[in-house]
């Protein structure tokens, strides 16, 4: 078989050590290299084929791989959660004022229930917040790849996903700062009954569009990311339905900004079937958009697990081959 250093026999060797089998997980350290796992019946030559992965170990080496996947870990588990709860809490702090029929500036005459929903959507905000200052943090936690002078442009590209962490939780903030019930969305529908200020209505619009402009830099710099690091996970090399293109979830969010632009031109011209048909290109876009973000987390994981866990060279694997002696 062939690995990192070149052809080895397995012929007469066994696992040297703990070594599980891709097939049910059982610890095969011991076993002869040409048998079958005892568990699953699975060939042993197999479970190693699987395992190892000659392509990581010619490429250049990273400076401290386990901080570096620590903080590229936080900052994909941050990314979630932040974008789960923009939407999450953007439906809870202005949906809820429409759900039920109030009035968006006299609070003092909100249900209850209202109130509650208002309080829980800005607990869920104030979480989007912090797990963008966790995406930062992770960032810094990344800084060894910077200085591992074989990775191409690594300082550029941890630089770019700084600034776009930055203007993300940045707009997060803005948007945490609205008043309840005075989102563009709603205020586009609102127009179409009541006299709603073109100001009002293109500032809500410039705060809905604002966390495109750093999650689009974001998503620029993960792009790079991928075609520097994600060589190193066969997971993210092989995968086909699950791999996903950062350039798709781009254009989402571009058809995401179209759907704005609808629903302001419906409310301007105070044309109902522009908002709502807006309304419905915002929802798929969005949702696309949601789906996208899940698949990106679910890859850096993936390279995640490689560079905390990179694959064994396969003479490690093996005990050393018999040689026979020549004189007997």
């Amino acid at each position: 078989m062939l690995g990192a250093d070149g052809p080895e026999s397995l012929r007469n060797r066994r696992i040297a050590r703990s070594f599980k089998c891709v097939g049910c997980g059982y610890d095969m350290q011991g076993l002869g290299a040409m048998g079958t796992c005892p568990e699953c019946g699975m060939s042993i030559r197999r479970s190693i084929r699987e395992t190892i992965d000659p392509s990581v170990h010619s490429l250049p080496e990273i400076a401290s791989p386990r901080t570096v996947a620590n903080g590229l870990r936080i900052v994909a588990w941050g990314m979630a959660v932040s974008v789960l709860s923009l939407i999450a809490g953007d439906m809870l702090q202005h949906q809820s004022i429409e759900w039920n029929d109030v009035i968006p500036l006299q609070p003092e005459t909100w249900p209850r229930s209202v109130l509650v929903l208002v309080t829980i959507g800005n607990a869920v905000y104030s979480a989007g917040i912090v797990a963008s200052c966790a995406m930062l943090v992770g960032l810094i936690g990344m800084r060894p790849l910077a200085a591992s002078g074989e990775i191409n442009r690594a300082r550029r590209m941890l630089t770019r996903l700084f600034i776009g962490g930055m203007l993300w939780m940045v707009s997060l903030l803005l948007l945490f700062d609205r008043f309840p019930g005075t989102a563009f969305d709603v205020l586009a529908r609102e127009a179409l009954d009541t006299k709603v200020g073109v100001d009002v209505l293109v500032q809500q619009l410039l705060l809905a569009v604002f966390p495109l402009i750093g999650g689009c830099i974001v998503l620029l710099g993960i792009r790079s990311f991928f075609g520097e690091l994600g060589r190193r996970s066969r997971e993210f090399r092989t995968a086909t339905d699950k791999r996903q293109k950062v350039i798709d979830v781009l254009l989402a969010m571009g058809v995401w900004l179209a759907g704005v632009v609808l629903q302001l031109i419906g409310a301007l011209e105070r044309q109902p079937t522009l908002v709502t048909l807006g309304t419905v290109v915002r929802f798929i876009a969005g949702l696309l958009v949601a789906i996208g973000i899940a698949y990106l987390v679910m890859n850096l994981l993936w390279i995640t697990r490689a560079l905390a866990s990179p694959p064994p060279r396969l003479a490690s694997l093996l005990t050393p081959p018999e040689h026979s002696d020549p004189s007997g």
